[in-house]
């Protein structure tokens, strides 16, 4: 036999299919990397053996089963792979479609009971789930990282579906060509290495894109507080200078600074489980009051600070009147006892000459203080033309 006959290949192309199999189940188990995309993934994977190994075991497979196993085994593993791809990269498309290929596909391989399945069906369903796979790569991977990268990632699905589109019409058309590519004849090893090829560079970049999802996390989490999810102090930093150099171009912005009022007062009665909760309520009213391009930060401690982009200090005032009147009306609720929760807010105009939002941020601090010092539950406003604090007390 030739070292590297088809079912030389097709043997280490299933080898390579058991490792990638194990690898998901791993990230399952032990990590909890993107848990119901690797379920299908190892799923689908542990379905591609048996069609690959279908030729090792003609000797003791029985007869009466004829390939159908093997078939529907490669048919259901692409199907899992479609849809653990889609899960992977996070879209909201259905099933659906996946469905309505692999139903097809089954019902045309059963016309074909006379003399086993009907094999066209089978690999030009294949040809199409391998190309919906590249389709959602390219769909989801544009949102997290460059255009090339995403077309690359996407090659291996979409070199494996016209390799299989192009045996599909060999199938069809061809005289003798009934069998499919890894049948152990030697002059069909060229496309047994090809298909082993696109197994390692699916297997290759499948696990990139975990691994950019990661990198992706990881950053996330350095931009942002680990309790609220709201930017923290350094990233909301860097979005305050991103507005206040707009600013010198002419553009007007505001911010809202806010601070939870006797807060200390919540943690020594109900306990910090309870302060969590009065921090997660107050940002869950934030955002029902936010725009999707405003952003909130914590600053630290009980005390937030909101961005408003193309934002006057009077609208501003009026997003600030809002929030103030929805903590006032919907209390905290902790263990079946309403707990009554408002904050003080100081709201001020992005000022030119400020590159860094440092005074920005001091004067929206003494404004908040001063809304504190009045009696809290109330909003103070910076004077426009003297950078004076003047209260405004909520209807």
């Amino acid at each position: 036999m030739p070292p590297f006959d088809a079912n030389t290949l097709s043997l280490v192309t299933a080898v390579v299919n058991g490792f990638m199999a194990l690898v998901w189940l791993v990230m399952v188990r032990s990590f909890r990397i993107a848990p119901a995309a690797s379920r299908l993934l190892s799923a689908a994977y542990f379905l591609f053996i048996p069609s690959l190994l279908c030729l090792q075991c003609q000797s003791w497979w029985p007869s009466a089963f004829g390939i159908w196993p093997q078939s529907f085994c490669s048919l259901a593993g692409f199907a899992l792979m479609s849809l653990g791809v889609r899960r992977l990269m996070r879209l909201r498309q259905h099933w659906g479609d996946v469905a309505v290929i692999t139903g097809a596909a089954a019902l045309l391989m059963l016309s074909g009971a006379g003399a086993g399945p009907n094999l066209p069906a089978l690999v030009l369903a294949t040809a199409l789930l391998s190309l919906l796979c590249a389709r959602d790569i390219w769909s989801g991977g544009r949102a997290l990282q460059a255009a090339w990268l995403t077309a690359l990632l996407a090659l291996p699905f979409s070199l494996t579906g016209l390799l299989l589109l192009a045996r599909t019409a060999s199938l069809w058309w061809l005289a003798g060509a009934e069998g499919f590519f890894m049948q152990g004849n030697a002059d069909r090893a060229t496309l047994a290495w090809l298909y082993l090829l696109m197994t390692l560079m699916i297997a290759l970049g499948l696990v990139s894109i975990v691994v950019m999802r990661l990198i992706a996390r990881i950053h996330y989490m350095t931009l942002r507080d680990p309790l609220t999810d709201a930017l923290n102090r350094r990233a909301f930093g860097a979005e305050l200078q991103t507005l206040q150099a707009q600013v010198e171009r002419g553009h007007q912005h505001s911010l809202v600074m806010l601070d939870v009022d006797h807060f200390k007062r919540i943690n020594d009665r109900l306990g910090h489980a309870a302060g969590d909760a009065a921090l997660l309520h107050l940002v869950a009213v934030l955002q029902v009051n936010m725009r999707e391009l405003d952003r909130l930060g914590r600053l630290g401690g009980e005390e937030f600070c909101l961005l408003l982009p193309h934002t006057s200090q009077q609208d501003a005032s009026r997003v600030a009147q809002r929030i103030c009147e929805a903590l006032r009306q919907q209390g905290l609720l902790w263990q079946g006892a309403s707990v009554p929760l408002t904050a003080s807010f100081g709201v001020v105009a992005c000022q030119p000459g400020d590159p860094q939002g440092d005074s920005t941020l001091a004067m929206a601090d003494w404004l908040v203080y001063r809304a504190k010092s009045a009696g809290r539950d109330r909003i103070c406003v910076a004077d426009p033309d003297m950078m004076l604090g003047r209260m405004v007390t909520p209807a």
